[in-house]
């Protein structure tokens, strides 16, 4: 019971000063006439409002992030964004993300609309990263993200994922998402320093 006591307060430990935590990664974009799916054999996520999603190199339960959105279609101020877990690699079910993996990994924070309308956030690991929420031209949200000198419609991240010790590391991710002036597929690979 200390032990698993010891273990909660390490990692809540870890969960507060995790922002603080700046990870230096090289980056390597490429362009294409696809994007590709590094894992194929892995279900594509297809949920209401679906912005984007995380796939992960150990299974294929993956994290969704889609657009709340109020009554009259537009994006929800109070809470804009909503991860989750679809656990493909058992059920398929719709999972809630647990206290450390808002806290350290897959957590939205920062949502914020400011007074034009534009509602912006970050995910826990990556706080370097700001994504753009907005409506597209028919109505459907879209989140935008910089990459290299390209603004994309994000569609999806992989996380290599090593496993092992207190919390998993994530040496390499690769970003994929499609360039909103040229239509064309962008993959930016980021490999930690």
């Amino acid at each position: 019971m200390m032990f698993q006591r010891t273990i909660l307060g390490a990692a809540i430990a870890l969960a507060l000063c995790a922002p603080a935590i700046a990870r230096d990664f090289a980056s390597t974009i490429t362009e294409g006439a696809a994007i590709t799916q590094i894992r194929p054999e892995f279900k594509r996520p297809d949920e209401p409002n679906q912005l984007f999603y995380v796939q992960r190199s150990p299974n294929s339960n993956t994290v969704i992030y889609a657009a709340r959105l109020d009554a009259k279609g537009a994006i929800d101020k109070r809470e804009p964004v909503e991860g989750f877990w679809r656990k493909f690699n058992i059920d398929g079910s719709k999972q809630p993300l647990n206290f450390i993996e808002r806290a350290m990994a897959y957590g939205v924070k920062q949502a914020r609309t400011d007074k034009n309308g534009v509602t912006t956030f970050t995910i826990a690991a990556l706080p370097e990263r700001r994504i753009t929420l907005n409506l597209d031209a028919s109505g459907k949200p879209q989140a935008l993200m910089q990459a290299g000198k390209h603004m994309i419609k994000l569609s999806y991240v992989y996380l290599h994922v090593v496993e092992g010790g207190l919390m998993p590391e994530v040496p390499k991710l690769d970003i994929f998402g499609t360039d909103i002036a040229s239509g064309r597929a962008i993959h930016e690979h980021l490999v930690q320093k």
